[in-house]
């Protein structure tokens, strides 16, 4: 690829992301023309309301895509179960996220990095502050909802296409939790939209780039 002006050296990342459409007949894949060869492990986040967290201690890689089927997600034709590390997300809690992901993305990674893909999900971004309060993070029309007070209460992701949803979903939530108690953080692509649409549904909102 041609450049205009300078080195391109800074373009070279070890991040790439997968991300499916919300009607599940397409996907993207970028970031992959970019990844150095190697043997560093390559973070690959995936995008995809197919998110499930599991207590890491009851994880088990043989029934994850069981474990997707009895939430409501499972696996269409064409895709295939895959799964993260274990990760600290909040005090007294590691989770596995499994998620549902195209096999033909995977297969495009495969043959780019063999076996240096770790998989991530925004599910699975850590906080430090366990005081009540609600993270929303949104991108690609999919809002990642994780509430905290003392430990994880609620994290889940879901289709938000429209302001509308963003909004009914938030409502929802309202009558679960005292939002106006709560404290919001908003991360993602479009987070000042965000902010515009529920902020005042809480008691302090802070947006994070």
């Amino acid at each position: 690829m041609k450049q205009a002006t300078g080195s391109n050296a800074s373009r070279f990342t070890n991040k790439v992301s997968i991300q499916q459409s919300l009607d599940g007949h397409s996907f993207s894949v970028s970031g992959l023309e970019w990844i150095l060869p190697g043997s560093e492990a390559v973070t690959v986040e995936v995008l995809t309301p197919q998110t499930l967290l599991v207590p890491a201690e009851l994880f088990d890689a043989g029934e994850a895509a069981g474990l997707l089927a009895a939430a409501g997600m499972a696996c269409t034709q064409g895709q295939q179960a895959i799964w993260t590390p274990a990760t600290r997300i909040a005090p007294r809690t590691d989770a596995v996220a499994v998620m549902a992901a195209t096999a033909q993305a995977l297969q495009m990674l495969e043959e780019r990095l063999g076996d240096r893909a770790v998989f991530t999900t925004p599910l699975l971004d850590k906080t430090t502050d366990i005081r009540p309060s609600v993270r929303l993070h949104y991108r690609g029309g999919i809002l990642y909802i994780k509430v905290f007070a003392d430990t994880l209460r609620m994290a889940e992701t879901i289709p938000a296409a429209s302001e509308a949803d963003i909004r009914y979903l938030v409502d929802r939530l309202a009558q679960a939790f005292p939002l106006k108690r709560m404290r919001l953080t908003i991360s993602g692509s479009d987070s000042k939209r965000v902010r515009k649409l529920v902020g005042d549904r809480f008691g302090k909102v802070v947006c994070e780039s």
